[in-house]
């Protein structure tokens, strides 16, 4: 069971009043991490905390936090001195609250939109969220009760990721050099993001959208008496 990623500048990861973590008796935890070479001996220190539940409490849903949208990662060809365009899909097999989106590359991002693809006829397509991308902070972008996605079984994630090898991005440490995939060096590059979630039977999916129609109503009702003052 992944628990959760932290880089660089990574704010706190929220999660909702309901939701955790499932854990199983006698896991083991293990941390996996990756630098480049600078020549010189680096000593890393590590801490891991968990806060549970109440003993025999069971939070009503499982939150999850995984890497999606990746583009076809063998193939990431970024030329020398351009800017790069490259696009990564997930279909959502359930009904989904989308409650944080925290985009990840590498020194050479540059944007990242997050597009939500609906199973609608006609096929209806959503932009969320975009950031700037800076490898220095990992911003994850939790988001608020209010706005949480609230997605139906077979929505595609398209995430829409940008790289820019010129001159013009002041981290670039070779911008004459071609860049392709990798894992385990920070000079190489890698594009996805990390998605929290939940997932919704179809109930709680039906009812969930009710009270975000209701909530919305509710707002633009309250606007309007304000502007009739």
């Amino acid at each position: 069971m992944f628990l959760v990623e932290y880089a660089s500048g990574k704010n706190a990861t929220f999660y909702d009043n309901d939701a955790g973590v499932l854990l199983s008796k006698d896991q083991n935890a293990m941390v996996s991490y990756h630098f480049h070479s600078t020549g010189e001996e680096t000593k890393v220190h590590l801490q891991l905390g968990i806060k549970f539940y109440p003993k025999g409490y069971v939070p009503k849903h499982i939150q999850w936090s995984k890497q999606l949208g990746q583009e076809a990662a063998p193939d990431l060809d970024i030329p020398a001195g351009q800017i790069v365009r490259r696009d990564g899909y997930t279909r959502l097999n359930k009904a989904a609250m989308i409650t944080a989106w925290q985009p990840h590359m590498h020194i050479r991002g540059k944007y990242q939109c997050l597009e939500l693809i609906y199973p609608t006829e006609p096929v209806v397509a959503e932009t969320v969220t975009c950031a700037s991308w800076d490898y220095n902070w990992h911003t994850i972008y939790n988001y608020q009760d209010d706005v949480q996605p609230i997605v139906p079984a077979g929505t595609l994630l398209h995430v829409i990721s940008w790289y820019d090898n010129t001159t013009a991005n002041k981290y670039n440490p070779d911008p004459k050099n071609w860049v392709g995939a990798g894992t385990g060096r920070t000079i190489d590059e890698m594009g996805f993001s990390w998605i929290g979630w939940y997932d919704l039977t179809d109930a709680e999916y039906k009812a969930a959208v009710a009270a975000r129609k209701a909530q919305q109503a509710g707002t633009a009702n309250t606007k309007t008496a304000a502007l009739n003052r």
